[in-house]
């Protein structure tokens, strides 16, 4: 499951980034305008919410377009797994639909290479636990319990560049983590 996070995370960002380098426009201008620019963002989390609180390493991707000035939508995923003595294996993943408001405007930010953003979207939360143990001494236990939920997603964060693509970004909200740390690229 990771292996296919990265990968399509990965041929997301070969994609854009062929479309961004194609393009003669005026992307270089940072986050003073979000207008037409993608945003990925990749990252580790560091907590995890879900059936069992905390543990493991979650790993985190979105992606959003500028539709506006300071307003940008697009999709995020996360996903952790863990586990236990014996045989026993928790899996957490979300995927959904997000967006942002810029606040650079309203907060009168001059520097371009800082953004601070604040956000909803709609998640789906699909929860798995599996166990296989078997002792030698007493009869085999297996099972696995499987559910899913919708929800809503609250993030605020902010990126900023080190050059004209790419950057560091720090996220909080209700996803997958309570903090988010990772890099971002704007193409």
């Amino acid at each position: 499951m990771k292996r296919n996070i990265l990968l399509t995370a990965g041929l997301l960002w070969a994609l854009l980034a062929q479309n961004s380098l194609m393009a003669q426009d005026t992307k270089g201008t940072g986050f003073a305008d979000v207008k037409g620019i993608n945003i990925v963002n990749a990252g580790i989390g560091l907590g995890s919410y879900g059936l069992f609180g905390t543990g493991g390493l979650p790993l985190t991707i979105s992606f959003e377009h500028g539709f506006s000035k300071y307003i940008s939508a697009g999709v995020n995923a996360g996903f952790v797994q863990r586990k236990y003595v014996g045989n026993e294996k928790y899996t957490y993943l979300i995927f959904g639909a997000r967006g942002s408001y810029h606040f650079n405007q309203v907060l009168n930010l001059s520097n371009p290479k800082v953004d601070v953003y604040g956000g909803a979207g709609l998640i789906y939360r699909h929860y798995q636990s599996k166990s296989t143990d078997r002792g030698a001494d007493q009869p085999s236990f297996d099972f696995k319990v499987s559910d899913g939920t919708i929800d809503f997603d609250l993030h605020a964060g902010g990126h900023y560049l080190f050059n004209d693509h790419i950057g560091a970004y720090a996220e909080v909200g209700y996803g997958i983590a309570p903090l988010q740390l990772g890099i971002t690229l704007k193409l």
